[in-house]
Formats: C-alpha cells, structure tokens, sequence
C-alpha cells in the first residue's frame, strides 16, 4: 500500500488569537488527507475502535464505583462489619484503575493507528488486548468470588 498523500491545504490566518503555539501544528504535519482508496473509512474506523475504548473505559470505571456502593448500601447495621467489607473498597479502586489504564491504551492505539495509516500500514494490537482480558478476567473473578464469600458465610 502507497503512502497517504497530504493536500496541500489553506493558509491559516495570521491572527496571534488563532495562530497560537498552543494550537498550531509541527511542520509538515497536516490535517487534510486525500481521500483514495479506503482513508477515509479506515479513519472513521479508527475513531470508532477509540470511542469503543473510551465507552469500555467507562463502563470498567462506573463497575468499580457501583461496587463499592453496592457493598456499602448492604453494610450490616452500625457497629458491626463484615470481614469482606475490607476487600471491597480496593477492589473497586482498582476496578477504576483497569478503566484509566483502558482509556490510556485507547489514546495510545489511536495515536499509532492514526500516524501509522498515513504511512500506509497498519499496526497491529496483540498485546493490549491480551492484558485487558486478563486483567477483566481477574477483576470478574475476584469479585465473583468475594460475592459468593460473603453468601456462603451469611447462610453460615
């Protein structure tokens, strides 16, 4: 596959409100691309594979605070704790944990992806996915496990 061509695009205005060193770009950087072949689509996936992330991202992060308040809504009455009660709270801080390190990996990948498709390659993902259903894996182990703990010593 050939390199993505850059078209040349309009000058920018010399305004210092809008030509600041905050908002332009590098040289040689640009963000128009000619539209040949399967651009355009295969960056539209590329944003899309990153809104996955972000919603994934989200969604890992929402479980961990919905544990902990799951956890905390069914507390034994005043005074007295469940031995169990001790495990949830790290396990939800690091349930939202997983999901900052997700976003992280979703803004890493569509950086590579996005630089790497006007080059005219395609990086491919084996090892972040490999450690995000590893460390999901986990998460949904542990606190299936600490569910059923806590079950099985309240009929005890």
């Amino acid at each position: 596959m050939a390199p993505v061509k850059h078209v040349a695009s309009l000058p920018l205005p010399t305004s210092p409100h809008i030509r600041s060193p905050l908002f332009s770009l590098p040289q040689g950087i640009s963000l128009r691309l000619e539209n040949s072949g399967s651009v355009a689509r295969d960056h539209l996936a590329s944003e899309r594979t990153f809104l996955a992330y972000m919603r994934t991202s989200l969604a890992i992060a929402s479980s961990g605070v919905a544990l902990v308040q799951f956890f905390s809504a069914a507390a034994l009455p005043k005074g007295s704790t469940h031995r169990l009660h001790h495990y949830i709270r790290p396990l939800g801080a690091s349930t939202v944990v997983v999901g900052l390190v997700v976003l992280f990996i979703g803004v890493v990948r569509y950086f590579t992806v996005q630089s790497a498709l006007t080059k005219g390659y395609f990086p491919v993902a084996r090892l972040a996915t490999g450690f995000i259903a590893v460390v999901l894996t986990a998460l949904v182990t542990l606190t299936f496990a600490i569910m059923l703990a806590g079950k099985l010593e309240a009929k005890a």
